[in-house]
């Protein structure tokens, strides 16, 4: 399906013979795998309302509007309706996300009376008007966006989730338009409500609440814009990019900045943190690492550590690095404030080749060092750089408060304390997986029936004692695996069992009624009336 193609769509409605969710019309000819792929995310939560939700599935670009009116059994009303899109190949592939929200009253209300697809020019036909009203309303709630804000800058390409009693619709359209200037990019899928955080597939999603305490952790980075802000130097941008957005002056500080989509990351937050004061920070980039995340904290918290372990980027120096204010003892406690600022986000693993760097130059060795920094810094610096890395050979090519054998020595240290980190991750591979990933990783190798079978059962006894949504998350990861071990007919009895582990089995069918025996019996049968039928005629 090409950006501008038809609109394919799927109802979901409570299904009495599935005893869940299921498909009840589409304009599809199969639905069996999209039903598959779709289900972690039909029931959002208890909460009765409407939310919203665009994901990225099987290559398509796919809109859900769930609607829940509640009552003693609110599942029974859950009404969900997809609309799957264009190809996610495509740039800017549609609906896009501004096209999500701006028509997010109407997805509700906008399948056809007949299984045909939907035009797609005349679906999206009233965003402008939508776009306006919504640019206004979002650009009046701002104040909200900069806890966002700052954490999608010390954390860029993190999922989020984000605890906030405001209207998300509004808080995603501004957090699209500042991520888009700021950036150059924005998250592309979301989810405007759900109970808990555990769900992968959406960049961000929006809970009224955190979860409970729970054996799993959430793979995302946690935001409370109710909580206070931690006051560092991102939280400082993130109020100024806030506040110019809602007084509609971000698009000309973007273009007074000289910022382009050309324009480097490090370099962004270098030219942005210049207007917001005159102290001259540093700012480190904590880039989001490969790999699994650690467990998420304690829930007493009220502004949890987001799990994922991060490392300093090394920064380029800056102009103000090079000139003799910022080798003066007056700014050296300002080079140092971004570690003390934000402990939080720095493992303390991390933070020790910082606690053991050299020692700053002395204002009356300046002159030498700078001379000797010039004349070897850069070759000491790109040596040290084969040998530990880039970072080490930026700080080896510092000329101002490091000799070139200080350098060298930066470079030794971090190399030892690189290494074993670069080995951590394939060492602890296998140790972090928990129950429920070994039991997916014994089914995958199981070799008969009777394995699967068992294997089964006991995931089944673990479902019993999770929450009702950790085992919902879990299913992406088990359906493909049970597409490969069991027929299709026997797929969704497997899912409502782990959805459902308290329910009463069915009552085991008699041994005799197996096929093979009732194939013997009517043999048996057979042979008896060709006996008596030779008998007659011999006689």
């Amino acid at each position: 399906m090409g950006r501008y193609a038809s609109v394919d769509w799927i109802q979901f409605e409570w299904d009495e013979q599935r005893t869940g969710l299921g498909p009840v019309r589409t304009s599809l000819e199969q639905t069996a795998s999209w039903y598959h792929q779709l289900g972690p995310w039909l029931d959002p939560g208890p909460e009765p309302g409407v939310s919203l939700c665009r994901l990225l599935v099987d290559g398509r670009v796919v809109v859900l509007s769930r609607t829940r009116t509640g009552g003693a059994d609110s599942r029974r009303t859950i009404r969900v309706q997809a609309y799957l899109g264009g190809s996610a190949s495509q740039p800017m592939a549609m609906p896009n996300v501004r096209q999500t929200l701006a028509l997010a009253p109407g997805w509700g209300s906008r399948l056809p009376d007949d299984d045909e697809p939907l035009d797609l020019g005349k679906l999206i036909s009233s965003y402008e008007s939508a776009r306006t009203a919504l640019d206004r309303e979002s650009r009046g709630a701002a104040v909200t966006l900069a806890p966002i804000v700052s954490e999608c800058l010390r954390r860029p390409g993190s999922p989020l989730s984000v605890a906030s009693g405001g209207n998300a619709i509004v808080q995603l359209w501004g957090l699209v338009d500042i991520l888009d200037l700021v950036l150059g990019h924005h998250p592309e899928t979301f989810s405007t409500y759900e109970s808990d955080d555990f769900n992968p597939g959406a960049e961000i999603v929006f809970l009224r609440k955190w979860p409970g305490v729970s054996s799993q952790s959430s793979n995302r980075t946690r935001v409370d814009p109710r909580s206070p802000g931690q006051g560092d130097r991102y939280s400082e941008i993130a109020s100024m990019l806030v506040d110019a957005y809602a007084r509609d002056q971000l698009v000309g500080l973007v273009k007074r900045l000289r910022i382009s989509d050309r324009t480097p990351f490090e370099e962004r937050l270098r030219r942005f943190g210049s207007v917001t004061g005159d102290r001259e920070d540093e700012l480190v980039w904590s880039p989001q690492p490969p790999g699994r995340a650690q467990p998420a904290p304690s829930p007493q918290a009220s502004f949890p550590q987001a799990p994922f372990p991060q490392a300093p980027f090394p920064q380029a120096p800056t102009p103000q690095a090079a000139t003799p204010q910022a080798a003066s003892p007056q700014a050296a406690p300002a080079q140092a404030a971004p570690a003390q600022a934000a402990p939080s986000h720095i493992a303390p693993a991390q933070a020790a080749p910082v606690q053991h760097a050299p020692p700053q130059a002395a204002p009356s060795q300046v002159a030498a060092q700078q001379a000797a920094g010039e004349a070897g810094g850069q070759t000491a610096g790109q040596a040290a750089g084969q040998a530990a890395g880039q970072a080490a050979g930026q700080a080896a090519g510092q000329g101002a408060g490091q000799g070139a054998g200080q350098g060298a020595q930066v470079a030794e240290q971090t190399a030892q304390v690189q290494r074993p980190r670069a080995a951590g991750p394939a060492a602890q591979q296998y140790t972090e997986q928990d129950a429920f990933e070994m039991l997916c990783t014994d089914l995958t190798q199981a070799t008969s029936p009777k394995d699967v079978t068992a294997i089964l059962q006991e995931m089944r006894a673990l479902a019993a004692r999770r929450q009702p949504a950790e085992v919902r998350a879990r299913l992406p990861r088990l359906i493909p695996v049970l597409e490969q071990q069991l027929p299709e007919a026997q797929i969704n009895p497997v899912l409502r069992a782990l959805l459902d582990p308290d329910a009463p089995a069915r009552a085991p069918r008699p041994n005799w009624l197996d096929p093979q025996w009732l194939v013997i019996v009517a043999l048996l049968t057979v042979l008896v009336i060709l006996a008596i039928v030779a008998v007659f005629l011999l006689a």
